[in-house]
């Protein structure tokens, strides 16, 4: 390890990380100062790890050139999110074909304006955009390849800032309503003889999401190894993403997202019942592993299906939600009923309470408990007076 400690006047200790490597007789040198060792040795390690993925530095290499080879070396992330830093990618190439290092902060406002202006994008894409920007600057940075990373104070001095606003939630009268619609639907189908397989599993799918808060493409990777009836639990430990027009049947959207979801009494009823439908059905004593199987009990009805069909229940009841405001609508009812943050957290697949807090801290704030309830009862009058 090439790192050196030094004192300055000015900035007191540093730690200067001077490294060479040699890879096919060519000559790779890392020279770059850091106010902490732990910094030092990060830079040294990426800097390596780098060359290894075949990123090697290079003062003339262009910033798309750069760009592009740092997204194809990232690894350890699911092919959608991949596929989502390329895309965002595509939009800066035309607006920044010079040298990586030929760039300054005024050329970075100046090229994301015009991508704005150009594509009329809203402030949430101009956000992600900038982010897998920085990111390049920032690899470049550690890479020696430019001095200091440009955009660093470039999002605070922007109106790219996304207000998340309150989650949008059904209201109590809607989810009534959207439950009954589907319910009644499902139940005329039966009555008329008419064994509808849209129509019992619309059901279903809106009772589950609805019970569960469990996203679109978890709903749609369900298949009944992972349905205890017996426990009332449901393992979520696969998922559905959409990317570059197709499906890809992986883990969830994160580490955390694998967890298990405890089911109410009601739901797990209405999942036996749901489970000998299936087995009436397709005319077998032996059900295919998908709960939400197309015609021929082979394939998985599609994630893309799940959103258009509620969107029609949606509209048919005039009800102005999406598919994913059932989760919203879910996780509103746990809070409104005190149902412990932590546990919410776990529950809905958040890798962090914190990440819960800051999307419903507008549904905490109308709840207004008794404090009394949560203060030991200690008689504070007495002690007082003493």
């Amino acid at each position: 390890m090439s790192i050196f400690k030094r004192v300055t006047k000015k900035k007191g200790i540093q730690y200067d990380v001077n490294t060479v490597k040699y890879i096919d007789g060519v000559r790779y040198r890392y020279n770059k100062t850091f106010d902490t060792r732990d910094e030092a040795k990060k830079g040294e390690r990426d800097f390596l790890s780098n060359l290894d993925k075949g990123i090697k530095p290079t003062s003339n290499i262009s910033f798309v050139d750069y760009g592009q080879r740092y997204i194809d070396s990232l690894d350890g992330i699911s092919p959608r999110t991949k596929h989502s830093y390329q895309q965002k990618f595509e939009y800066l190439k035309p607006h920044f074909k010079g040298k990586i290092k030929s760039f300054d902060n005024d050329d970075i406002k100046e090229a994301l304006k015009n991508i704005k202006v150009e594509h009329n994008l809203s402030n949430r894409s101009m956000n992600h955009i900038f982010k897998i920007m920085k990111r390049i600057f920032q690899q470049a940075d550690l890479n020696g390849l430019i001095e200091k990373d440009m955009s660093g104070t470039f999002l605070k001095t922007t109106g790219y800032r996304i207000d998340k606003g309150k989650p949008k939630v059904l209201t109590i009268n809607e989810q009534n309503r959207f439950i009954k619609y589907l319910s009644d639907r499902q139940d005329k189908k039966l009555k008329d003889n008419n064994f509808s397989l849209f129509a019992k599993q619309e059901y279903i799918f809106g009772l589950v999401a609805l019970a569960t808060g469990m996203r679109r493409g978890e709903l749609s990777a369900l298949s009944w190894e992972y349905i205890d009836l017996d426990t009332k639990t449901i393992d979520v430990k696969q998922a559905v993403s959409y990317c570059n027009k197709e499906e890809i049947l992986g883990t969830p959207k994160t580490v955390a997202g694998i967890r298990s979801v405890a089911l109410d009494d009601f739901t797990c009823s209405e999942l036996r019942k749901y489970k000998l439908f299936l087995r009436t059905y397709f005319m077998s004593p032996r059900l295919n592993s998908w709960i939400f199987p197309k015609h021929d009990g082979e394939t998985r009805t599609p994630v893309t299906s799940w959103c258009q069909r509620m969107s029609k229940v949606f509209t048919a009841l005039d009800i102005n939600h999406s598919l994913h405001s059932l989760r919203h609508s879910h996780a509103s009812n746990m809070l409104t009923n005190n149902y412990p943050l932590i546990q919410l957290s776990h529950r809905l697949g958040h890798a962090d309470p914190s990440i819960t807090l800051s999307i419903y801290a507008k549904v905490v704030k109308g709840l207004e408990n008794d404090v009394n309830e949560y203060i030991p009862s200690l008689n504070l009058k007495q002690v007082n007076s003493k």
